[in-house]
Parts: structure tokens; C-alpha cells; sequence
């Protein structure tokens, strides 16, 4: 995600939003592999190898220049441990809504087809590890993020691509402000879509 001039982190009261960097990749690597984690995130709850998570980091360590956009490591403050990610993602939709069925979703633009009318959007996601669960971290590195997705990047809105069966992830995105907007269908999975109306009218940056 963009970072204003001369700032290199978010903060909150408990934690420390910061860009990922390569020796988070052991991490990640265990976090996305770990089952509770890979059933709210994959097709067939299937966890990601080693090397998807590599290409995962390459990705979003590219994303930060190519598209101003990417997640965050987030690190807690008492103990300086890093406990998971959030942060903003370039999504791609389709504008119109089929007859029948629901929208196609694509998580980057480079896999949106070419043939269709698309909007682009910015996701707003965060995994954390499951030993931190119930702790109210999720909650106040979303509000983190949306606060500075309003504040500094006037975003007027946000979305988030939640599976029907992951209840935390939803009531983070409650707790947030965020509402339900029908589903979509990403990565062969049909996701519930919640919008984070962030009340400022873009300036100089559209949704995108």
C-alpha cells in the first residue's frame, strides 16, 4: 500500500504495520501452509507450498512500486513478534452483474481478461497466525489500514473478498464499518464481498 512521504510504518495502540521484507519469508511460509489458515484462503482448503509462498512475496514486494498497493507485515509491539499481514490489494471485478450467476473477481489485475468491462478496486485482507486469534489484533490492523486508506490515500471506498464459512474474518469487517454486497466468484470459490465505506471523496486517487 502507499505510504505518505516520509513514513515507513502505520501504527495502533498494540501494533506495528510495516512493508514485508525477504526474512519474513520463513513466516509466512509456516503461516500459509498452517490448515486452519488454508481453509479461509485456498480452493479445497489446500495449504500453499513453499514456493507459492516465495512467488507470493515476490508479488508483493513488486506490488509496493508497480501498483503502490501491498500488504504489511504486522508485528506486535509488546514482544516485537510478527503475528501476521494486512493491508491493501489490487482487485479486479466485473462491471456488469451476469444473468444468471455472480460476478467474476480476479486478486491482480494482470489476471483480469481482456474481453469484459472491468472495475478495479483495492481489497482490503489480513491473515494472522491462529495462535493469536480472539485477541482483537485483526480488528485493529484492519482499522488501521482503512483509517489510512480514507485518511491519507481518500480511497471513498474499500472491499473485502470473505468466504461464507470464515465467521472471524466477517466480524472483522463488521467491527470495521464494512457491509455485505452480494458474492463473487474468485479462484474458483464463490466469496462473500463486504464494502468499507470510507466517506471521503477521492482526491487526485479513484478506487482502483
Amino acid at each position: 500500500m502507499t505510504l505518505a512521504h516520509g513514513t515507513d510504518r502505520l501504527e495502533s495502540d498494540r501494533l506495528v504495520l510495516r512493508r514485508v521484507v525477504p526474512d519474513d519469508l520463513p513466516f509466512y511460509t509456516r503461516l500459509h501452509a498452517l490448515p486452519k489458515v488454508a481453509e479461509h484462503l485456498y480452493p479445497e482448503g489446500r495449504p500453499r507450498s513453499p514456493e507459492e509462498t516465495k512467488a507470493w512475496m515476490e508479488y508483493t514486494l513488486a506490488s509496493y512500486e508497480q501498483l503502490a498497493l501491498g500488504y504489511l507485515a504486522v508485528v506486535r509491539k509488546a514482544d516485537g513478534a510478527l503475528i501476521g499481514r494486512c493491508g491493501l490489494m489490487d482487485m479486479v471485478v466485473e462491471s456488469a452483474e451476469p444473468e444468471p450467476g455472480m460476478r467474476r473477481g480476479w486478486f491482480g489485475r494482470e489476471r483480469a481478461p481482456a474481453d469484459v468491462g472491468l472495475t478495479f478496486e483495492t481489497e482490503l485482507g489480513y491473515t494472522f497466525d491462529p495462535a493469536v486469534w480472539g485477541q482483537g489484533f485483526a480488528t485493529e490492523a484492519a482499522r488501521c489500514v482503512r483509517d489510512y486508506a480514507r485518511d491519507v490515500l481518500r480511497l471513498s471506498y474499500a472491499v473485502s473478498a470473505i468466504l461464507p464459512s470464515n465467521a472471524r474474518s466477517r466480524r472483522v469487517a463488521e467491527r470495521g464499518g464494512a457491509r455485505a454486497d452480494g458474492q463473487m466468484h474468485v479462484v474458483g470459490l464463490a466469496w462473500d464481498r463486504w464494502v468499507w465505506p470510507l466517506h471521503i471523496p477521492p482526491q487526485g486517487r479513484t478506487p482502483t
